[in-house]
């Protein structure tokens, strides 16, 4: 018996007792006029009418009593069931989110449609299920799964943050954005993750304002030192993006636009190498040769880029003045040493070569073969000369050598931040997103002699 139910019966009997007490004390007869009740008047003792106005009170108060117990009960038993079936529900979820690790989704979305048959307004089955619909592909039942989760609750962050990925997935990217907006304006302090999906999000839409926005409400967000340094890198190949953008526009104002961008980069990064290309071919759309050319010539000093170096020799070239183009090549093989100054002698031989200048590219092929271990282009262009000259039997030996090595024969680009292989320069790495990081790579191709005993393979 509880505590407040033994209060009540104490209660109860001592306001028996005290009616009693009362009525002994009270023997007159009294006449009680009941209204609308037959007979009119009643003739009974005082103490008749206090016992029978107490057992009424006490009748009450049991009939009150046994309704509260009756009602608490009922609720302790509904309680029960509900815990038990959130508990059941509860499990479901969670076999659902380890099958969904396991990489078995379908079974992952069984559990989770079986919960939304018991509770459908269970925010979380919508969540997962949805995103183990997007993992089978069936992006229609994921977006419609998500949908009804924006239902259950219309302001969840959570929600649109599945919604922007399955909208990203089939390339609806202004939707995404949307929802992106929506899950930010649940976050007013900002999420730096979802600045950078939303940055990517414009990236996708060459929309490099807008990228370029994003990424700077990022930055702002970072704390990590490593990570603030990576955003900003991130942050001037955005803004490359949009010199190269304006410089497509083919306007005089968006160029000049362009160049100042350029600048700032350069001024930001002197090491920028896709800056000091692009602003050298701005000047040059705009007429001011000299100024592509100078633009060029301080990437090279300053960044003993190849690529760079490429650029201004093909200028040259292309201008009809193949002895500067010469003159070059000599004077940043002063500045460019190492792998890339074999490199750089190896267009020299080359551009020799275009030029009927056949002694001068053997001399430098040669010069090549004697500090490499095995070259296949090198050797190639050596047979070529020689063929050339009509050294038939030593061509045919310098192309057996490289027979093995054909696929060599073609440079190599290599991004030094992933790693990623390239069939030909390009300012952004597809695989990483870097820009300025693809290099090419003669780490194999044109490898010093370690030593004497090092030796060309014979045939």
């Amino acid at each position: 018996m509880s505590l407040r139910n033994l209060v009540t019966l104490l209660a109860v009997f001592g306001t028996v007792l005290l009616g009693l007490w009362t009525a002994t004390l009270n023997t007159d007869q009294v006449t009680f006029r009941l209204p609308g009740f037959p007979p009119n008047e009643v003739q009974t003792s005082l103490w008749v009418v206090a016992f029978l106005a107490i057992l009424l009170g006490v009748l009450g108060t049991l009939l009150y009593t046994v309704v509260l117990s009756s009602k608490a009960a009922f609720m302790r038993w509904r309680r029960k069931r509900v815990d038990l079936k959130t508990a059941e529900d509860t499990e479901l979820i969670q076999l659902g989110l380890a099958a969904a690790v396991r990489g078995d989704h379908r079974t992952a979305l069984q559990h989770f449609e079986t919960v939304l048959q018991k509770d459908p307004e269970r925010l979380s089955a919508w969540i997962y299920g949805g995103n183990a619909a997007r993992a089978l592909g069936n992006m229609e039942k994921a977006i419609e799964m998500h949908m009804r989760a924006r239902g259950v609750a219309p302001n969840g962050g959570d929600v649109h943050d599945e919604l922007a990925r399955d909208f990203t997935v089939l390339g609806k990217y202004a939707r995404a954005v949307g929802h992106l907006e929506q899950r930010l304006s649940t976050t007013p302090k900002g999420d730096p993750e979802l600045f950078a999906r939303m940055r990517d999000l414009m990236v996708e839409q060459c929309l490099w304002d807008d990228a370029c926005e994003a990424q700077e409400k990022h930055i702002k967000l970072l704390r990590d030192v490593g990570e603030r340094r990576d955003a900003e890198a991130l942050a001037r190949g955005l803004r490359l993006e949009k010199g190269r953008a304006l410089m497509e526009q083919g306007t005089m104002e968006a160029r000049q636009e362009a160049l100042s961008i350029f600048a700032s980069l350069l001024k930001a990064d002197p090491q920028f190498v896709p800056a000091y290309l692009l602003q050298g071919r701005a000047r040059f759309v705009d007429g001011d040769v000299d100024g592509a050319v100078n633009a060029w010539t301080e990437g090279v000093a300053a960044t003993r880029s190849l690529e760079l170096l490429n650029e201004l020799v093909t200028y040259y070239f292309e201008a009809g003045d193949p002895e500067q183009a010469i003159s070059t090549f000599h004077q940043s093989m002063e500045l460019i040493t190492g792998e890339d100054g074999r490199a750089a002698r190896l267009g020299l031989a080359l551009l020799y070569s275009r030029l009927e200048m056949i002694e001068e590219a053997k001399a430098e092929l040669e010069h090549l073969e004697s500090e490499v271990e095995f070259s296949p282009t090198v050797t190639y262009h050596l047979a070529k000369l020689s063929e050339r000259q009509g050294e038939n039997e030593t061509a045919a030996k310098r192309f057996r050598q490289i027979i093995r090595a054909a696929n060599l024969l073609e440079p190599n680009y290599r991004c030094k931040h992933c790693g990623a292989n390239h069939p030909c320069y390009a300012m952004r790495c597809e695989e990483c997103g870097h820009w300025g990081t693809v290099v090419l790579d003669t780490s194999e191709e044109l490898q010093e002699v370690e030593a004497q005993e090092v030796s060309a393979p014979r045939i």
